[in-house]
């Protein structure tokens, strides 16, 4: 588990431990206790994919590294020399 997912489990059970022992806190502990043990299942299903996500961008990236090193961008067209650039006149 990483960090995040730890720290909104420790969370979810504090909370829902303070809201069933005591009854001054009892409706903001089993709420904030629920919330976030809510965002820790959650965090824990896509912990997956969103590894597996992470590991396939990197691959593309170095792949279109590896790619643009190997094909150097092609050169644009240059002008000729002939081509001068026509002012126009203020109309009076």
């Amino acid at each position: 588990m990483r960090i995040t997912t730890k720290l909104l489990l420790v969370i979810s059970l504090a909370g829902l431990v303070i809201g069933l022992t005591t009854n001054l806190f009892w409706g903001i502990g089993l709420p904030l206790g629920a919330v976030f043990f809510g965002l820790f299942l959650i965090f824990k299903l896509l912990e997956k994919e969103s590894a597996q996500f992470d590991e396939e961008h990197h691959l593309r990236m170095e792949l279109a590294a590896r790619n643009s090193a190997d094909n150097p961008a092609p050169r644009t067209l240059r002008t000729s020399s002939n081509h001068k650039i026509v002012r126009g006149r203020a109309s009076a």
